[in-house]
């Protein structure tokens, strides 16, 4: 399935809303009128894979935020490649959409959680660390919100990588204050 004419943003987020309504499998991919390319891997109606720009996953959703396109193509199938960091489905859609997720815990409210949609305090996190760590921060940080989406929680977990204690103490003082 394919569109034959420009499209917008809020179509491909109805078409993707529809897969997931149908639990279909596939890839869509999606190019700008100037030749971006981004991809869409779906499985039984979830989005398992993001990519766009050289980006994958959590990464490739915030430029997708910001994606003009222009055509996209549809083809069944399963994809063969998942990004474990993504958020649900719902969350991933209202999010392309630029609506707050629907599974956003009540206390999301409090700096103590995790917003998927700030892209601010992901920057923070990964920049800070990579002062410590070097190019291997993001991988490093992509682990630690896998494993919780409690803000204070990813950045114990962040400063226990650091293998230089008074560094880590820094770390944290680093983030909280940019943070808070």
């Amino acid at each position: 399935m394919s569109n034959q004419q420009p499209t917008s943003l809020a179509s491909v987020v109805a078409q993707l809303q529809q897969f997931y309504q149908e639990k279909l499998s596939g890839n869509m991919t999606i190019l700008t009128q100037n030749r971006q390319m981004a991809r869409i891997g779906i499985m039984n109606g979830s989005i398992v894979a993001l990519s766009c720009a050289n980006k994958r996953g959590v990464e490739a959703l915030s430029l997708l935020q910001h994606f003009d396109p222009n055509w996209f193509q549809f083809i069944k199938g399963t994809s063969a490649i998942t990004d474990p960091d993504l958020p649900p489905t719902p969350d991933i859609l209202a999010i392309l959409s630029g609506v707050s997720p629907a599974s956003a815990s009540p206390d999301s409210a409090s700096n103590t959680t995790i917003d998927l949609l700030s892209q601010q305090v992901l920057t923070v996190l990964k920049a800070t660390l990579a002062e410590f760590m070097g190019p291997v921060a993001p991988m490093i940080c992509n682990k630690a919100l896998r494993q919780s989406s409690d803000l204070r929680a990813v950045i114990d977990l962040l400063a226990n990588q650091i293998p230089n204690r008074q560094q880590a103490v820094e770390f944290r003082s680093r983030v909280m204050q940019k943070l808070f």
